[in-house]
């Protein structure tokens, strides 16, 4: 793995992109304050430079019995600690500040590449939530951690110019041995290059898989209870826990380590200028002014070997935190990751303009021609065809069903009909009114099209939060109606209002289906897309919900097994397993 971090050639053919220039982009996503942070580090980096001037000058003037001087210098002395305190202060202040932006930024680019319908910038969906979490949380901090380690080492190097110019007109030899730790940090650093990112990847997988597992086995909490399948449940956490902390425990000794060698390197170099000089003092090349001067700067010239160490560390670690991120953004090309994005973070910050409303577009006809969607091969070999060469017709307010048996690809079709099928190659044509669809996934969202999946998800808010998702209140109530949930509502003591808990489960399956059904209702589509809707309903729940869609003049594409939607479908489609 090298320290760039491409797009997948095989999807995009994005050129690589250095983890420096990419890191760099991030940065600059709120100039000012990183900048501000910048210049605060060197001066307080800077600072002991002063200090060591304003001690030595005071050990001068108390040799040569100058009280009046000495006092002033050690007035001097205390400003110059205050200086510094505040420098560090602020600029902690403004590096924070710069901190959090830019892990906003990154985020911020993530989700939007999930959540967006089509176009340019949608990124493939996640294997699961628990992964995405762990992407969303740690690896733009690894990022911000690598920026962060640049204020460290450009304090350290305008210290280290200034120290080292001062003291080799003092002493060239003791001079020059400061420099082999710095040398020898590269050394060491470069030697564990492939370790640092191989432990860190495995890191960051163990800790992906842990946390995937985890929220599915919350999510289907019931599932395990009823099935007896707790111990197997715990079982499998504690097998992946156990990989999660071997990998952490082989991350974090190896990052410790090398601080720790790093260290040693600056400390031995440091014991070797003290016995030069002690050396020098004694054959009278120095002076005692000229000594303190020594004793103060050399102190800190540790600090850069051990700074330029953990930086090149985390350089490391930020090739496999972008190579992580990279997965969720579009083509799988980490420089979206870094695309500058408006984020009102402060109370001055416009606020963005709410996005663009698809313009409705009135359907006709759905004409679809030679639609075949197929997946890549497995483990060498062929690609496998879910879907091949079908074509069919959709009129306005048509009632068209798909069946088939498990494996047939109706879901499939769906997804690559509609522009979801990420990781599936889709081919075909798909003319909404006579005119071709060049970008499925932009084009089939409301209000030309809703999609309701096998497995509806809802959120942890209230009834009529999910239904509506911020759009307007207008048609709550007509969604409700026409899903067949309302009388449902009308018997919770809150009604819309009643709080459907995590993943609705205060609701019954069919309740869940049928209100997802009214969020997909919500901004009338004039397509609506079902994969298998009525899996949880009762018969005569499913032939009212199906009877009210066929009569209010929807144009429906339903994935179903039932002969009751058989019955009221103007054309069936049959698929057979390839």
């Amino acid at each position: 793995m090298s320290d760039v971090v491409a797009a997948n050639a095989s999807e995009s053919g994005q050129p690589a992109v250095p983890v420096w220039r990419l890191a760099w982009r991030i940065s600059q996503h709120k100039a000012k304050s990183w900048w501000i942070a910048m210049l605060l580090f060197i001066v307080f980096f800077s600072f002991p430079i002063l200090t060591g001037l304003v001690v030595s000058a005071g050990f001068e003037a108390l040799a040569e019995e100058a009280t009046g001087r000495a006092i002033i210098f050690s007035v001097l002395l205390v400003v110059a600690e205050i200086g510094r305190i505040l420098s560090i202060y602020w600029g902690v202040i403004w590096f924070i500040r710069s901190w959090e932006m830019m892990q906003s930024l990154m985020r911020a680019n993530m989700l939007h590449a999930q959540v967006v319908s089509g176009g340019p910038t949608a990124g493939r969906p996640t294997g699961s939530a628990g992964e995405a979490v762990s992407l969303f949380r740690d690896d733009p901090e690894d990022v911000a951690d690598f920026v962060d380690s640049w204020l460290d080492v450009a304090g350290g190097i305008s210290f280290t110019i200034m120290a080292l110019t001062l003291l080799g007109s003092i002493d060239r030899v003791a001079t020059a041995v400061l420099v082999v730790p710095m040398l020898l940090v590269v050394v060491l650093v470069k030697t564990l290059d492939e370790r640092i990112k191989r432990y860190r990847s495995q890191d960051r997988q163990a800790t992906m898989a842990f946390t995937g597992a985890l929220g599915d086995i919350l999510a289907a909490a019931t599932t395990v209870k009823l099935n007896d399948a707790r111990s197997s449940s715990v079982h499998h956490l504690r097998t992946l826990a156990e990989r999660r902390r071997t990998t952490g425990v082989n991350d974090r000794v190896l990052d410790e380590g090398l601080q720790t060698v790093t260290n040693g390197f600056s400390d031995v170099a440091l014991g070797v200028v003290l016995i030069v000089s002690a050396a020098a003092l004694g054959s009278g090349t120095l002076t005692p002014a000229e000594l303190t001067l020594f004793v103060v700067l050399v102190g800190y010239l540790g600090f850069l070997p051990r700074m330029i160490g953990r930086m090149m560390a985390r350089k490391k670690q930020s090739t496999v935190a972008f190579d992580n991120m990279r997965e969720l953004v579009a083509d799988g090309n980490a420089a979206q990751i870094a695309s500058p994005r408006h984020l009102p973070l402060d109370h001055a910050d416009p606020q963005p303009e709410a996005p663009a409303v698809l313009e409705r577009q009135p359907l006709e006809r759905l004409s679809v021609s030679g639609l075949s969607v197929s997946f890549p091969p497995l483990n060498g070999g062929t690609a496998v065809n879910v879907v091949e060469d079908l074509s069919f017709e959709l009129e306005h307010g048509s009632f068209t069903v798909i069946t088939g048996p498990i494996g047939s690809g109706k879901t499939s079709l769906l997804r690559g009909l509609l522009g979801l099928a990420h990781r599936a190659t889709v081919t075909g044509d798909v003319r909404w009114n006579g005119v071709r669809i060049e970008d499925r996934g932009a084009f089939f969202a409301p209000p030309q099209a809703a999609f309701l999946p096998q497995v509806p998800s809802l959120i942890s808010d209230s009834l009529s939060d999910n239904v509506l998702l911020g759009s307007p209140s207008d048609t709550l109530d007509w969604a409700l109606e026409l899903s067949a949930v309302a009388a449902d509502v009308a018997e919770m003591p809150e009604g819309v209002e009643t709080m459907v808990g995590p993943r609705g489960m205060r609701l019954s399956g069919g309740q869940r289906q049928r209100v997802a059904t009214a969020r997909a209702l919500a901004r009338r589509p004039e397509l609506l897309v079902l994969d298998d809707l009525s899996s949880a309903l009762d018969a005569e729940t499913e032939q009212m919900l199906w009877r009210n869609l066929a009569e209010a003049g929807i144009t429906v594409l339903a994935v179903s097994h039932r002969k009751l939607a058989f019955d009221l479908a103007d054309q069936v489609i049959n698929l057979n397993v390839r």
